[in-house]
C-alpha cells in the first residue's frame, strides 16, 4: 500500500462559507473538538444564553483560523456532503471513517505537526486554496517514537500541489508535510486506526426532516 494523488475528484466538498456557518453554531465548538495553538490559554466570560460554557465563542475560533492552523475533529456529520463521502469510504474500505476539517488563512503560521506521520490511513481532500504535500516512504521513522515535527534528509517520493477537488491517500506511518501556498481549507478522512483499539461502524444515514 502506498500513497497516491487523485486530481479533481471531489469538487465542492466544503467551502469557506459553509465553514463560516459551522463555526457560528457554538454548540459544535467544544473544547475537545476544536484545536489550535494556544487554545489552553483562552479565557472567556460565561453568558446567559450559552448552555455549555466549555464551547468556544465563535469569535475565538474565527481569530484562530485567521492567525494560524485550526482543525476540528469528529466532523463526519457536519454537512450532508461530508457525511455522504464518509459512508462511501466506509463501504469501500470496510473500516470506520471520521472527518477532520483543517483551516488556515495565515500563510506565515507554523504547522503544528510539521513533518509527521499518523497512526491511521488518511484520505485528504483539498476544498479551498492550494496546499503542497510532500510524502516519504514508511520505515524512515520509529513507529513507536515521536510522530511529529520530524527531520528527514531523504527526498520525498511525492511532492505535489493539491488544488480544490484534489485528493491524496496517505497510509499510516508514511511521513508527510502539508504547506499552505494559499489560504487552506481541507477535510481529512482517517480510515483506520492501527493498533488494539476496536472501532465500530456508526450510522452514516443523513436524517431528513
Amino acid at each position: 500500500m502506498t500513497s497516491k494523488v487523485i486530481k479533481n475528484l471531489y469538487a465542492n466538498l466544503l467551502s469557506w462559507k459553509e465553514l463560516e456557518h459551522l463555526i457560528n453554531v457554538r454548540p459544535l465548538l467544544t473544547y475537545e473538538r476544536v484545536h489550535f495553538d494556544g487554545k489552553d490559554k483562552c479565557k472567556w466570560d460565561d453568558t446567559a444564553w450559552c448552555l455549555d460554557n466549555d464551547c468556544f465563542p465563535p469569535s475565538i475560533v474565527g481569530d484562530a483560523i485567521h492567525n494560524g492552523v485550526c482543525y476540528f475533529l469528529d466532523m463526519s456529520k457536519s454537512t450532508e456532503k461530508i457525511n455522504r463521502l464518509c459512508k462511501v469510504f466506509e463501504k469501500k474500505y470496510q473500516k470506520p471513517v471520521d472527518a477532520h476539517i483543517y483551516a488556515c488563512k495565515n500563510l506565515e503560521a507554523v504547522h503544528p505537526f510539521g513533518t509527521h506521520f499518523d497512526y491511521n490511513n488518511n484520505i485528504i481532500v483539498q476544498c479551498e486554496g492550494v496546499t503542497n504535500f510532500k510524502v516519504w516512504y514508511d520505515g524512515l521513522c520509529d513507529p513507536s517514537g515521536d510522530n511529529g515535527n520530524l527531520t528527514l534528509t531523504e527526498d520525498p517520493f511525492i511532492d505535489c500541489d493539491l488544488e480544490p477537488g484534489d485528493a491524496i491517500f496517505i497510509p499510516a506511518f508514511f511521513p508527510h508535510r502539508a504547506t499552505s501556498i494559499t489560504e487552506r481549507l481541507s477535510v481529512s478522512f482517517p480510515t483506520e486506526i492501527i493498533g488494539d483499539m476496536e472501532l465500530k461502524f456508526e450510522d452514516r444515514t443523513w436524517i431528513k426532516l
